[in-house]
């Protein structure tokens, strides 16, 4: 089991490589008054962890809620 685990990290490494080498473009991101240039990528992984935390905040407010 332990060889199934590591397999799949690795290809999971790996693909995150090959994503964040294919999306380093500089784009323009705004919000409201700011306007910022960053890395696609950190854009994306940005979100992704944004929307996990958020996730598992309002999760956990639920269980929470729920006792």
């Amino acid at each position: 089991m332990h060889y199934v685990t590591t397999t799949l990290a690795a290809i999971a490494l790996i693909a995150v490589v090959i994503f964040s080498v294919q999306n380093l473009e500089a784009i323009d991101v705004s919000f409201l008054t700011w306007s910022i240039s960053m890395s696609k990528v950190i854009v994306i992984l940005g979100s992704y962890l944004l929307g996990m935390v958020t996730g598992w905040g309002l999760v956990s407010l639920i269980k929470r809620s729920m006792k």
